[in-house]
């Protein structure tokens, strides 16, 4: 079973993957600039962590952690906040989506106003509820608390994370799209192993696994500024993680985002040349890329393979007809989310984390 996702009634659900839908603006000029991060790899310290200051009225921000336990289990775990501009007030809030537990599938979201997104400094503690909660000083330590009840279902995570890998950023962390605009993207937690619980109805498991988190935001609502993402985590060998985004048409052709791999001791920055599609399906009525080539300017090539998709769903699921035509229309399109295992060109395991703008 899925429990459905309100879209309406939590719209912060719609960014909840660093994604959101919009009104079209009016169309700007072809292939506006799109500028790298300014500097090299370097070591994450306490205010990448921290929530930046907020740009615009239509600023969201996300810290999104992925962990894959034992038992083919795996969790998402959002934390968001979010403005729509002349849509809605600002609210933040946090979501929690469970893949395999007990053999079904679980999602919930909670959404609150605002003044409840609370970052406490001395503790590295973000909070917008008091059951709802991470704290700790990486890469020392990190815990992640999130405990609801909705719609008669009780929900409850608390993972203790321990041989936390130092965070890395790309220099300022800042992909700048044309004159105004920023998508920021910052490795918190490139790897780490967990343990603690997971529970749903009381139904209890005691799990342990891996995990990463990463922390983005963007200055516009994404439909404006792109039409695809693909995140991924390699579940065996060396470490490497990585998070890509496809600019709309209205840019550069050049991807955004980057990657790392861990050899030895050493992080390898992977930055994107360019991303090419070498096989796609129809699912969602959308075509969404099952072979992906990353390549990189010094002739490296990353391939990633979409083979078994746990979750599928678009942010407005719960609408048909003329009811749904009516909103993609006014949204300015459909995000559709898809969420599974794969592998690398290298045969690796990976859990990944994709979404297209239909």
């Amino acid at each position: 079973m899925t429990r459905p996702i309100r879209p309406w009634k939590s719209s912060f659900l719609i960014l909840s993957l660093g994604i959101a839908l919009h009104a079209p603006d009016v169309a700007r000029a072809a292939s506006e600039h799109i500028q790298n991060p300014i500097g090299n790899l370097r070591d994450a310290v306490l205010a990448d962590l921290k929530p930046h200051a907020s740009a615009s009225k239509t600023y969201n921000e996300f810290w999104t952690y992925h962990f894959f336990l034992d038992g083919n289990l795996q969790a998402d775990l959002n934390f968001s906040r979010v403005n729509l501009g002349r849509l809605k007030a600002p609210v933040c809030g946090a979501d929690l989506t469970l893949l395999g537990f007990k053999g079904k599938n679980y999602s919930v979201a909670r959404e609150y106003d605002k003044k409840n997104f609370v970052f406490t400094d001395s503790i590295s503690q973000l909070r917008v509820h008091e059951k709802i909660w991470f704290q700790g000083g990486l890469p020392a330590s990190h815990r992640t608390h999130f405990a609801t009840t909705k719609k008669d279902v009780s929900y409850y995570l608390d993972l203790t994370f321990t041989e936390i890998e130092p965070g890395k950023v790309w220099g300022d962390g800042m992909f700048r799209f044309g004159g105004s605009d920023a998508v920021g993207i910052f490795w918190n937690i490139p790897g780490a192993k967990v343990s603690g619980v997971l529970a749903v109805n009381g139904d209890t498991l005691h799990v342990k696994g891996t995990a990463y988190m990463d922390h983005t935001f963007q200055t516009d609502l994404a439909p404006n500024l792109v039409n695809a993402g693909y995140r991924y985590s390699a579940q065996s060998g060396p470490l490497e993680v990585g998070y890509y985004l496809n600019p709309t048409s209205r840019f550069q052709s050049q991807p955004v985002g980057y990657g790392l791999r861990k050899t030895g001791s050493e992080y390898t920055l992977l930055s994107p040349q360019s991303l090419k599609v070498l096989s796609a399906a129809n699912a969602l009525g959308s075509k969404v890329a099952t072979v992906l080539e990353i390549r990189y300017p010094d002739g490296g090539i990353t391939t990633l393979k979409r083979a078994d998709d746990r979750f599928q769903q678009s942010t407005l699921h719960e609408f048909s007809g003329l009811t749904k035509m009516a909103i993609k229309s006014f949204m300015g399109g459909e995000v559709l989310v898809f969420k599974g295992l794969g592998t690398l060109g290298d045969g690796r395991a990976i859990g990944y984390s994709y979404f297209t703008v239909n």
